[in-house]
């Protein structure tokens, strides 16, 4: 035996409630009012720019962004010292220009403290002109190539302004750590 259907106009209006909802709600939404709406309470309000570093947090930030850096031109120094061939020294220069970039755009996007933004911003003034030509050293097509833009970089080096972030966020000097 066949399992009783109601007739099709017992289903109906059960069908159009829901269509019938979504229409008033769809047009109660669409008022066209001049009202303002206000998120609710439990929305999140919308991402704004992260709070400063504390300097204790900073300290150890830059120390993290700019190990990289320091220990591909250690190494560098380390070959040149060594007179290791200049191909290799092209390779080890290619690793300083890509950790230098690195280590910019992490500055670029570290919320610093107050102590240290202008530092910071120099430093990051004094790389730009190092990274372009550590990029030169590393496409290099001859050893003379190769030093006279290693000599470029090294006169750009961000010494002075990095003594002056590491002194902003009470950190000893490089040679000195």
């Amino acid at each position: 035996m066949d399992p009783v259907v109601p007739p099709a106009r017992w289903e109906t209006p059960l069908r159009r409630w829901p269509a019938a909802l979504a229409l008033v709600l769809l047009l109660a939404g669409c008022g066209g009012g001049t009202e303002t709406t206000v998120p609710p309470a439990w929305e999140n309000p919308s991402p704004s720019a992260p709070a400063p570093l504390t300097v204790k947090e900073a300290k150890g930030r830059y120390l993290a962004i700019v190990a990289p850096y320091n220990t591909a031109l250690e190494e560098l120094e380390e070959a040149l010292k060594a007179g290791r061939p200049w191909r290799t020294v092209r390779g080890l220069a290619r690793t300083v220009a890509t950790t230098n970039a690195a280590h910019a755009e992490q500055l670029r996007a570290t919320p610093w403290p107050a102590v240290a933004q202008a530092p910071v911003a120099a430093l990051l003034e004094e790389n730009q002109v190092a990274l372009r030509h550590w990029q030169l050293a590393a496409e290099a097509g001859s050893a003379a190539a190769l030093m006279r833009e290693i000599r470029a970089a090294a006169a750009h080096d961000g010494g002075k302004q990095a003594d002056k972030v590491r002194t902003s966020l009470g950190l000893p000097l490089y040679r000195d750590s």
